[in-house]
């Protein structure tokens, strides 16, 4: 699969142009989806077809969708939520609830970058362009990844911290529990 990416400031024609690439790809019997990360959601105009956050068959080859933060965070939950969880759980902290997750910095981002990623997976379509929002939230997009590490290595630390402080009086607190942790502990304590 290809991946076209236009990026750029706001205003300068990258829905124009995705949406002619986009066409002139799906003339050339290449199967293509063009997505729209723009909250302006101007793509549906410029296909001159109504276009919503799950792909929309335009033409012949040729598919469309305008990401939606909202709907995309509701169709990927479970799956943050699962990873979140698995990644909290094998640091040794307990599993991570909704409300803590959503704090979490990129997460809008992370959900669109999971489409991306969805598609590239599956290998449905020939082509697919990414008309990508102004330059500013499109770095924060592709950043998403380097940023999210550079948070969980901080708050690992932290845990690790915690935990080597709270390890020493965890035999005398842990009333027999053999699996409870040092951060269980102090979480229970509270």
């Amino acid at each position: 699969m290809r991946v076209i990416v236009h990026t750029g400031k706001g205003g300068v024609g990258k829905t124009s142009i995705s949406a002619a690439t986009a066409l002139r790809c799906s003339e050339m019997g290449l199967k293509t989806i063009v997505i729209s990360t723009d909250t302006a959601h101007s793509l549906g105009d410029a296909l001159d077809k109504e276009i919503g956050p799950e792909p929309t068959e335009i033409a012949k080859n040729l598919w469309a969708q305008e990401l939606d933060t909202r709907y995309s965070m509701d169709k990927y939950w479970g799956k943050i939520q699962e990873y979140l969880g698995a990644f909290f759980n094998r640091e040794g902290i307990a599993s991570v609830n909704a409300s803590e997750v959503t704090i979490i910095p990129g997460l809008e981002e992370g959900a669109q970058l999971l489409w991306i990623n969805e598609y590239f997976q599956q290998g449905d379509y020939d082509v697919l362009i990414v008309d990508a929002a102004p330059t500013a939230e499109t770095i924060r997009l592709l950043s998403l990844p380097d940023v999210t590490r550079w948070w969980v290595e901080r708050l690992m630390k932290i845990a690790r911290g915690l935990d080597s402080v709270i390890r020493p009086v965890q035999k005398l607190l842990s009333r027999g529990k053999k699996n409870e942790t040092g951060i269980d502990i102090a979480e229970n304590a509270w």
